[in-house]
């Protein structure tokens, strides 16, 4: 266990000193989130819909784990295949799980953060308080896990960063219109069949944290059908990595 956790810290800090070592990266992660989250409230604070603050701060939530988690983790991931460097710490010590976990880990960790950050903001700006912090903190939570396992899965289908890029699109674009359409239902929340899809059910977690109406037990006792609903979009990551992951070079 103690060897494992050394593992992890060791390519944890490796991997966030790649990260930011180009200062200008480094600042517009950091600045990115805030900017989109004051954008999001000069916006809507004069156009709020049926789910209020919920969805203004559900499509941030889609958009940071969209680009910051999903896509950046499959380049990063293919371009540590590309040098061989995935090739090179699996000839040691660590086993796989704790290689793509800890290459991983900084953007897991950065997508949190934004998601924090713009959550903030939206509360000190907007006064877009979420009346239950847990089913908002389980959005976000399995939002990067699902986002995560997913880009373990994609980095597995390219052959080069350049077409990660391309490769990533399709779902990140995804995440976008099913969080834009799981809202057409206003504060009923999404259908049956929006709420399958990942974005409508980030939304409906979103609408139950900041609805007012109802009492935190029945905010959580809505939240379960959502929160599988991501469990599963994520099983399906991790299956589906586990089959297409590469730790050589693709060719073709």
């Amino acid at each position: 266990m103690n060897l494992t956790r050394r593992q992890l810290v060791a390519l944890f800090r490796a991997e966030t000193k790649l990260l930011t070592r180009n200062s200008t990266v480094a600042a517009t992660a950091l600045v990115f989130p805030v900017a989109m989250a004051v954008f999001m409230v000069l916006y809507s604070r004069d156009n709020l819909g049926a789910l209020g603050w919920a969805l203004p701060v559900a499509l941030q939530v889609l958009l940071i784990v969209g680009m910051t988690v999903y896509i950046s983790t499959t380049l990063a991931l293919t371009a540590r295949r590309e040098d061989l460097y995935l090739k090179r710490l699996r000839s040691g010590e660590a086993s796989d799980v704790v290689i793509i976990v800890g290459i991983s880990s900084p953007l897991i960790v950065l997508g949190l953060l934004q998601c924090v950050l713009a959550v903030a903001v939206v509360w000190v700006l907007g006064q877009g308080r979420p009346h239950n912090v847990p089913v908002l903190a389980l959005a976000v939570v399995l939002s990067v896990a699902m986002t995560a396992t997913l880009g373990f899965a994609t980095t597995g289908l390219v052959s080069s960063t350049q077409q990660a890029d391309m490769a990533g699109l399709p779902f990140f674009l995804f995440l976008l219109v099913t969080g834009i359409w799981g809202a057409t239902n206003g504060a009923e929340g999404p259908t049956v069949e929006q709420l399958w899809t990942p974005g409508g059910a980030v939304v409906d977690l979103m609408r139950i944290a900041y609805d007012g109406t109802s009492s935190f037990s029945e905010q959580l006792a809505a939240s379960p059908p959502a929160v599988l609903v991501l469990l599963a979009w994520t099983v399906v990551g991790a299956v589906a990595a586990r089959r297409l992951f590469r730790w050589d070079r693709r060719v073709g």
